[in-house]
């Protein structure tokens, strides 16, 4: 049975002159946040902007999505031969309604004032890949426990869980968010903030756990968190979030931090996957400004793209129509290289 979180946040900050989104919202333990809207190094989860060479200017150049408040725990998962990989993120989001509402991840919308307006709302959302299809899940985080979710015919759950929002209205998820209180990290953090957005740590803050567990058929097999057979557990989070008041920290960033984590080629769909992640997901531009960070891969002569999603995570996933070419050599070396510059090496797994 799926159980709801009865805590809510208890306050929000002003409005913002500018762009209609509150400063800030703070929780029941007195923790308060402010929303994170141009490059920060140590809350690195940002939309994108429409120019990110030129400075942050609201509507014309403003990210489609911002943050308040970040959670994300990532588990390795099992059950059909292959270890995949669970995410369950939890979020404090200001974006944007109305007429071609900003999808999370989207690199196209943009705010329009004269069709769009401003939302604040909670988010939960899950996403693992690799489980068996058909199969049903159980997700247990800090903030409840979602109903069993059904796996698609490719092994694959996706599940969102938007509340608070209400069109014009920024205090609705005071009432109804269910993201509350917020989660940072145990001993001390950063100054300044609840966590650096990257490293994984143990939290506290939850009323209910401070863990992310995930039971199903066969999930633990061959998985790094297994706690049995039919369970996953982790209690490492990555946090973001800025107290009220504090000054961003805008340092020059040393060399991202950039890995590849799996690359497979399936036989059975002449199908290239190759997933990883790299933060930060912006970097310096030498004319000014920042730019989205790219990965590329070369592929059959043919050069394929990713660029990372808010939280650094990034999939180049290709399926040759038509006559595909030769199957590559098991243990074949696949080279992905960012644009900023370093490259990795993934020895590549070929299977059905």
């Amino acid at each position: 049975m799926a159980q709801r979180n009865p805590q809510r946040l208890a306050q929000a900050g002003p409005l913002d002159a500018v762009s209609g989104f509150p400063n800030w919202y703070g929780d029941a333990n007195g923790l308060e946040l402010e929303l994170v809207a141009a490059p920060d190094v140590m809350a690195p989860a940002m939309g994108d902007l429409q120019t990110p060479a030129l400075p942050v200017a609201f509507p014309t150049n403003y990210p489609e999505e911002a943050f308040y408040y970040m959670a994300e725990a990532r588990l390795e998962v099992g059950g059909t031969g292959t270890v995949g990989r669970a995410r369950v993120i939890m979020a404090l989001e200001a974006a944007f309604g109305g007429d071609g509402t900003p999808e999370f991840g989207s690199k196209s919308a943009k705010p329009n004032q004269s069709k769009q307006f401003g939302v604040v709302f909670a988010r939960l959302r899950v996403r693992i890949d690799d489980v068996i299809p058909g199969a049903k899940y159980v997700v247990r985080h800090p903030y409840g426990e979602t109903e069993p979710l059904e796996a698609d015919d490719g092994g694959r759950v996706f599940y969102t869980a938007d509340t608070g929002i209400a069109e014009g209205n920024m205090a609705r998820v005071l009432e109804t968010g269910e993201i509350a209180p917020f989660l940072q990290w145990t001993g001390v953090p950063p100054a300044g903030y609840i966590g650096d957005g990257v490293t994984e740590h143990t939290v506290t803050g939850s009323a209910i756990r401070n863990f992310v567990e995930i039971a199903g058929p066969r999930i633990g097999q061959g998985s790094a968190n297994a706690v049995g057979i039919d369970l996953v557990r982790t209690d490492l989070f990555t946090v973001q979030g800025r107290k009220r008041g504090t000054v961003p920290n805008q340092p020059v960033p040393g060399p991202p931090v950039f890995d590849v984590l799996s690359a497979e080629y399936r036989t059975s769909r002449a199908q290239y996957r190759i997933r990883g992640e790299i933060r930060p997901v912006t970097i310096p531009d030498p004319a000014g400004g920042f730019r989205s960070e790219r990965v590329d891969v070369t592929l059959h002569g043919q050069v394929f793209s990713a660029f990372p999603d808010i939280t650094g995570a990034w999939e180049i996933r290709h399926t040759f129509a038509g006559a595909p070419p030769p199957a590559p050599a098991p243990n074949a070396d696949v080279v992905v290289t960012a644009a900023s510059g370093p490259s990795r090496v993934r020895r590549l797994t070929v299977r059905n």
